[in-house]
């Protein structure tokens, strides 16, 4: 009984640890938005506005900080952990960044469409299912249903796909994009993926892949969402190609 106590008590401290270090992450993170200047205009003036901000907030993050979050800053590699993750927060959170990198893909999709007699191929439908084991790992790109949509702690949505021709997949989304809607017709790219550890996918997969989304379309509206620094990828596949997984 004693060591149960002490693995709940173990299990129950990191992850208070893990979401302390999040929780300071996203408040120096917010402290960057706020600095950005509202009037860029496109995406190639955010690293200079970035680097400006980060200095002028990053430096002085000890005094942001509460004291309980002082201490755990000054533990080996947590500040390095609150680095790392304030660029990812800020594509996905800083709503001044998406709306440059939103404006600045649906110019890329409106240009190519004219040029390229293509653009976003799929290579995937619902007679492949059979074969998804030997497509692990690799880059694949579908139309899709959306039947289910279920969001994990992070607000990101883990939908039921049901594709062309028949039968459905399980899309783990790496973007809140906002078209996984009940009933809503999207196009995905991602990668193929076994559920493994998954503990929030296995409440709802019954099966052992799903796809890790990393780019999706609206087909209604042709709106494009993707995970930011896919985007030589995703160039790639609006030019008429499936890109291929990096190995």
């Amino acid at each position: 009984m004693k060591k149960i106590t002490l693995l709940i008590l173990i299990f129950s401290s990191l992850t208070i640890f893990s979401q302390s270090v999040e929780t300071i992450t996203e408040k120096i993170s917010n402290k960057i938005c706020e600095c950005i200047k509202n009037d860029l205009k496109t995406y190639s003036e955010i690293k200079p506005e970035f680097n400006r901000c980060y200095d002028k907030e990053f430096n002085f993050i000890f005094n942001i900080v509460n004291s309980e979050e002082h201490k755990i800053l000054i533990k080996k590699g947590n500040l390095n952990k609150v680095k790392d993750g304030i660029i990812p927060y800020l594509d996905n959170n800083c709503k001044k960044i998406r709306n440059l990198i939103q404006s600045e893909l649906d110019e890329t999709v409106d240009s190519v469409a004219k040029t390229v007699e293509n653009p976003c191929p799929t290579n995937f439908k619902g007679k492949d299912l059979r074969k998804i084991k030997k497509r692990n790992g690799e880059i694949i790109a579908f139309n899709a249903l959306v039947s289910e949509v279920y969001y994990d702690e992070k607000g990101k949505p883990y939908y039921k796909a049901k594709l062309e021709g028949g039968n459905s997949i399980w899309v783990a989304s790496l973007i809140k994009s906002g078209y996984e809607i009940k009933d809503n017709i999207i196009r995905v790219l991602g990668y193929v993926s076994k559920v493994e550890k998954d503990k929030f996918a296995k409440k709802y997969n019954k099966t052992d892949f799903h796809i890790l989304a990393f780019c999706v379309i609206d087909m209604k509206t042709k709106q494009t969402a993707m995970l930011p620094g896919s985007e030589l990828q995703i160039k790639e596949w609006m030019n008429g190609k499936i890109p291929k997984a990096e190995k």
